[in-house]
């Protein structure tokens, strides 16, 4: 994932919750996109039981999910994180399966492989249109 200097300090503070199986992929957003732009991550979170704890329990201002972890989707995680009225996007390289895009409020789906300015740009809009603006430069 590559870098963008002109974004660091875009998230500052913002808690992100970061829902994805693939380790190296997950590693990747944390350090490389959330990090590098002052967010601050919970998890990653590579199981389902993992998300479900951090998205009801966690103080959280956005979250990442992939659809898919494993062979189950994210849809209980969507569930908890529209009861507590916390933004979400996906990033995966599935496609959203129809209940959970019914679910999801029209939501954000990037494509994997993308860039840091791709997530970063994606998180502060979804905050933006959320109403919860990230941290200003």
């Amino acid at each position: 994932m590559a870098r963008k200097s002109d974004d660091r300090g875009l998230l500052e503070g913002v808690r992100v919750l970061v829902v994805e199986d693939e380790i190296w992929i997950a590693l990747d957003l944390e350090a490389a996109a959330f990090l590098d732009v002052g967010a601050q991550v919970v998890g990653p979170c590579a199981t389902l039981e993992a998300a479900l704890v951090a998205a009801k329990n966690e103080a959280l201002a956005l979250a990442v999910l992939d659809i898919r972890l494993g062979t189950t989707t994210t849809e209980r995680v969507i569930d908890l994180l529209n009861e507590r009225g916390i933004p979400f996007f996906f990033y995966s390289g599935q496609t959203l399966p129809d209940d959970m895009r019914k679910k999801s409020n029209g939501a954000v789906v990037i494509a994997k492989p993308a860039t840091q300015q791709d997530i970063v740009g994606t998180a502060a809009g979804v905050l933006i249109a959320s109403n919860m603006p990230p941290s200003p430069l």
